[in-house]
């Protein structure tokens, strides 16, 4: 639980690929997802996808309103961080040596 905690603290969402066949496991992430959100205060959805090719489920654990306003703002500040570091290694600029 703690560790989906952190994930939940830092990025909104905590996601595990899982074997379809293991429905303990996957009811066991989804439970303490809701229990990690309960924990730090966050309202959160969890979902469980469709069998992939390879037998296996996504099963996403996600922040569904965060529990103020500088929350709010904390993560639109850390998607913009994000957003740009993405960018930046897609087009470096022109430090780069030839």
């Amino acid at each position: 639980m703690l560790t989906i905690a952190r994930h939940l603290e830092l990025d909104w969402q905590y996601v595990e690929r899982v074997e379809a066949w293991n429905t303990e496991r996957i009811t066991d992430v989804r439970s303490a997802g809701r229990r990690a959100g309960r924990r730090i205060g966050y309202k959160i959805a969890t979902f469980q996808s469709h069998a992939d090719d390879d037998g296996r489920v996504v099963v996403i654990v996600a922040v569904r309103e965060p529990p103020n306003a500088e929350e709010r703002c904390r993560m639109t500040d850390r998607g913009m961080l994000l957003i740009n570091d993405f960018w930046s290694k897609l087009l470096p600029g022109d430090d780069r040596e030839p």
